[in-house]
């Protein structure tokens, strides 16, 4: 039952945001009592928790079968590769809110908004499903770092920093609607994630290299 719960309440998610969601709203819409809901989730904090740790699902399985169905004919020296791959993993990212718009839109919510939306031990219990997902981009970056094709640094601190680039031209989408000029998200991104990877000891010629893989390969 508790898949049925979350699956109907990331799909009432669209009409009416978080504030609307209540439990007794989602018992109602699957012809449950109230109290047979609050059986498995005591509060709203427990659904909508149960809620993010299935948006990060959804959202790294995705990642993960794009990512592979687009790295299988990558060809090249390996250090082109590498920074290849973590080209794609932007752009994956990038393209998230039209591939998996439910997922996305929850994620975007509970982890772009620096509001603590959650009690922190809700939160805690998403910790090992984001910690999936974030150290498969570790890995793209420890690639890249063996292949010598940036500098060795810390992994995880660059993840975070190229997630939080991503998510802010994202999140730039918005201004197009009340500013026309503003250019699209994957505009700005990609000289972002190029001045990113630059400043981790890419050079300039293998990034232009890898952009040309990235292209042939799409």
């Amino acid at each position: 039952m508790n898949g049925f719960v979350v699956e109907r309440a990331m799909e009432l998610l669209e009409d009416g945001g978080l504030e609307a969601l209540t439990l007794a709203r989602v018992a109602e819409s699957l012809g449950y009592t109230t109290t047979a809901v609050y059986r498995y989730f005591p509060s709203k904090d427990a659904l909508v928790a149960a809620m993010q740790r299935q948006a990060i699902r959804e959202v790294h399985e995705r990642f993960s079968s794009e990512t592979l169905r687009r790295t299988e004919s990558l060809e090249g020296p390996a250090a082109t590769r590498s920074l290849a791959l973590l080209m794609i993993a932007a752009e994956i990212y990038l393209a998230l809110p039209a591939d998996e718009p439910l997922a996305w839109s929850l994620v975007a919510v509970l982890l772009g908004d620096p509001r603590p939306l959650l009690s922190d031990e809700e939160s805690e219990r998403a910790a090992p499903v984001l910690e999936s997902f974030l150290s498969a981009v570790d890995g793209l970056f420890h690639r890249a770092a063996e292949a010598e094709a940036i500098e060795r640094g810390d992994a995880r601190e660059r993840t975070l920093a190229l997630w939080a680039a991503l998510h802010g031209a994202l999140c730039l989408e918005k201004a197009r609607r009340i500013v026309t000029t503003t250019p699209p998200s994957n505009a700005i991104a990609k000289p972002i994630v190029r001045a990113l990877l630059l400043s981790w000891g890419a050079s300039s010629a293998r990034l232009s290299a890898a952009e040309r893989l990235v292209s042939k390969g799409k």
